[in-house]
């Protein structure tokens, strides 16, 4: 069994609870994620079982500041050691201390961009080969200067609602890799001056998938013979890529891990390679990676250079 099942997360199952029960499922050891969801979070979880696992470090395109989206909660008043509604409460607000809208929809729309954000305490961030929150639950701190600021970048930030009752506003964000939505909200209540956690969280695209494209845990459960139906193609995630298109004699070459250097404009069966010409979101200068095909069989992934096709990584089916 080899592709990709998005899964709608529930809330209370960690990111490798998701794993651990496909593993039981299906039978197939070979099963991972791209990205992990809070224990708390629901929503999108892009896992990629069997070879498929090969793809992973594929499955956004880098430097991309809309890889993910996100619709969060946000309560004002209070301030926790996760930075969630979930935490040890660290700081309680009056009742009273409730933002205007106006203040929070301008406060929010200052996260838009490149931003800068300290990795929270309690996240799988790993320092000397330990993950944060280990250190947290310990009750221990990393060493020193070992945490560090990260430049990470935010697509769109948009208030949708406040509930001043509640003492909430939900919002949406499109983000790139490495954003931590809660740390948003904890930044934002200081920045407000009256404290914010993060009190839900639902990821609705990841990878190419969106919410609808999901299924539910619960399913599976009832049904397991649904999962193969659910499951995406391998090279789905890759569409970001370019689509490089191999003849049956470069395609053999590329298999065995041979540059390809093709010959002719691409008629008459030859192979057609393109390189892309957008630079990435930031203006860096980005590996130049495509998907390879011969046919509709997809072949692995490949890096463009200068007219020829560098083998990246060689996809086999079992």
């Amino acid at each position: 069994m080899n592709g990709i099942l998005p899964v709608n997360k529930p809330q209370g199952m960690t990111s490798h609870d998701v794993i651990s029960f496909l593993r039981r499922l299906t039978g197939v050891r070979r099963i991972g994620h791209s990205g992990t969801l809070d224990p708390m979070a629901t929503g999108v979880l892009a896992v990629y079982i069997g070879r498929a696992t090969r793809l992973i470090e594929y499955a956004q395109a880098p430097d991309d500041p809309s890889a993910k989206a996100y619709r969060c909660h946000m309560r004002f008043g209070i301030e926790t050691d996760t930075q969630d509604i979930w935490g040890e409460t660290l700081r309680a607000a009056p009742l009273s201390a409730m933002p205007e809208e106006s203040e929070i929809a301008r406060t929010l729309a200052g996260f838009s961009g490149g931003i800068i954000q300290l990795p929270p305490a309690y996240s799988a961030v790993k320092i000397q080969g330990r993950k944060l929150y280990e250190y947290a639950r310990k009750g221990t701190a990393p060493p020193e200067g070992a945490v560090r600021e990260r430049r990470v970048s935010v697509n769109r930030i948009v208030l949708l609602s406040v509930n001043a009752a509640a003492r909430e506003a939900v919002f949406e964000i499109e983000c790139g890799k490495g954003v931590y939505v809660r740390t948003i909200c904890a930044d934002a209540g200081r920045l407000l001056g009256c404290g914010a956690v993060m009190s839900a969280l639902v990821r609705t695209r990841s990878d190419g998938f969106s919410f609808e494209d999901c299924v539910s845990i619960e399913r599976l459960e009832a049904d397991p013979a649904l999962l193969e139906a659910a499951l995406f193609p391998p090279d789905y995630a890759l569409g970001w890529m370019p689509r490089a298109e191999l003849s049956a004699a470069d395609a053999a070459r590329f298999m065995n891990g041979i540059t390809v250097v093709p010959e002719g404009d691409g008629s008459c069966g030859a192979s057609r390679l393109r390189e892309p010409q957008e630079p990435s979101p930031s203006g860096a200068t980005v590996t130049a990676y495509c998907r390879v095909y011969t046919g509709e069989a997809f072949l692995g992934v490949g890096i463009l250079k200068k007219g020829c096709l560098i083998p990246h990584k060689v996809y086999r089916e079992d």
